[in-house]
């Protein structure tokens, strides 16, 4: 992807250890000091300075019966390994239709006046697969835990939402100085704490607010509203200093009984979006990308598709901003028809320059790379195979998978890039078609 898609990358992930630090300690190495006064987290190589407001003690909080002093500092790590699935037996309440069935009880939970940015699905809110630490005993101390985070805008104002689950089978923790403003119990022996508060990391001030949920059957819900936009990289613009949020309405979205452990996905609910990247990048820096743009390209590709005969998982024309992008589009289809069976992956990026087309006769020729055809507009068309074999069970035969790939740069700089997969004995899609829709008319940004 482009610097400035990494860039946006990056100050996702460091506002999301932000806010891991100051909702549920996750993810995060170093020493928090959480005694009376200022809040830091201790300086060392490699961490920037976090600060929390001074905390009172003794202090009375409403609806604490007992309010405990600010707890000592702690230190710990955890680390994400592998690659993470819906599909984790160790917590079976969760799953891809769970996780979707959630998403879309948040969105439907947010005030009218509030919406989400033109963003990817992994952005939107979608909850995520539960993490598998490389280390257990890092699952069994603060695993389980599924979350989900996104940009807001209130009255055109940005803000951010952060929010996890997760089942749990211990105590709901004490009233803590430093920690809630107020907790309420309610009859049903719901427990709510609420939190309004600010944190500065390396210097730059946040404002939050946060409701922590914990549940009759278990389900612990953290929802945690701050005016920072992490899709900001000028740091005099990045805080608004409006939080999309109020109180109320962050427990009105922890309150949605769709989140908790015990309910059932209901009936009918899809699966989740499958994220997906823009392919090898560019350097493009050209302007975002907006839903009427989106809704062109997929116009396209749905007239494209009309009496090809082949039976995909969800129309051609289902396009997404791709991964922590604001200008390429992707998406991953299911082919279904038999015998083709396999994934059609396509991707839109600007920002490329036309490659040079290989002389087959010069001796440093090479017959790996793609096979690559001027066509009369200037653009540049270039096909390659792909094959791999993955051992799979002792005694089975290994899984060998064929792939056909499809690159088309145009002179404006878009490029098109289709590749169809599929696992013996199955075969891809045929170039033909893989070429007829990358050269179609009308996919450009």
């Amino acid at each position: 992807m482009s610097d400035g898609v990494d860039r946006r990358k990056d100050r996702w992930t460091t506002g999301l250890v932000v806010v891991s630090i100051m909702a549920c300690g996750v993810i995060v190495a170093g020493q928090l000091d959480s005694g009376p006064g200022t809040a830091i987290l201790a300086d060392a190589p490699g961490f920037p300075s976090y600060v929390t407001p001074p905390v009172e003690y003794p202090v009375d909080i409403p609806g604490c019966a007992t309010v405990e002093p600010p707890s000592k500092g702690v230190t710990f790590s955890a680390f994400v390994g592998g690659e993470q699935s819906y599909d984790n037996p160790r917590y079976p309440w969760f799953s891809a239709l769970k996780a979707s069935a959630m998403t879309a009880a948040v969105h439907d939970a947010l005030p009218e006046a509030v919406a989400i940015p033109f963003v990817s699905p992994t952005e939107s809110l979608l909850f995520e697969p539960i993490p598998v630490y490389d280390q257990p005993e890092a699952s069994d101390d603060f695993g389980g835990v599924t979350s989900a985070q996104g940009p807001l805008l209130r009255d055109s104002v940005p803000g951010s939402l952060w929010m996890s689950v997760s089942k749990a089978d211990r105590p709901i923790p004490p009233c803590v100085a430093g920690e809630l403003d107020r907790r309420t119990t309610l009859p049903d022996g719901t427990v709510l704490d609420a939190d309004d508060t600010w944190t500065e990391y390396d210097g730059r001030r946040t404002l939050s607010r946060s409701v922590a949920g914990y549940f009759p059957d278990g389900t612990w819900i953290h929802a945690n509203a701050t005016d920072e936009n992490f899709a900001e990289s000028d740091p005099g613009a990045k805080y608004s200093g409006q939080i999309p949020l109020t109180i109320d309405e962050l427990t009105a979205v922890v309150l949605r009984p769709e989140l908790r452990v015990s309910t059932q996905v209901p009936a009918g609910t899809p699966p989740p979006p499958t994220s997906c990247g823009s392919g090898g990048g560019s350097d493009d820096d050209g302007p975002a990308l907006t839903r009427e743009d989106l809704d062109r390209l997929n116009a396209v590709l749905d007239a494209a598709w009309r009496d090809r005969g082949i039976a995909l998982s969800q129309p051609l024309g289902s396009l997404q901003l791709a991964e922590y992008s604001d200008n390429a589009v992707c998406e991953n289809v299911d082919v279904t028809t038999p015998g083709s069976e396999g994934t059609l992956r396509l991707s839109i990026e600007g920002g490329y320059t036309v490659p040079d087309v290989p002389d087959k006769y010069d001796p440093s020729y090479d017959p790996m790379v793609a096979e690559a055809t001027r066509l009369p507009d200037g653009s540049v068309l270039e096909r390659r195979d792909g094959y791999t074999s993955a051992a799979v069970e002792p005694g089975n035969p290994d899984a060998a998978e064929a792939g056909r790939y499809v690159t088309l740069t145009r002179p404006s700089g878009t490029r098109v890039s289709i590749s169809s997969t599929s696992t013996h004995p199955a075969t891809p899609l045929p170039y033909e078609l893989l070429e007829s829709l990358a050269t179609t008319p009308g996919l450009e940004l």
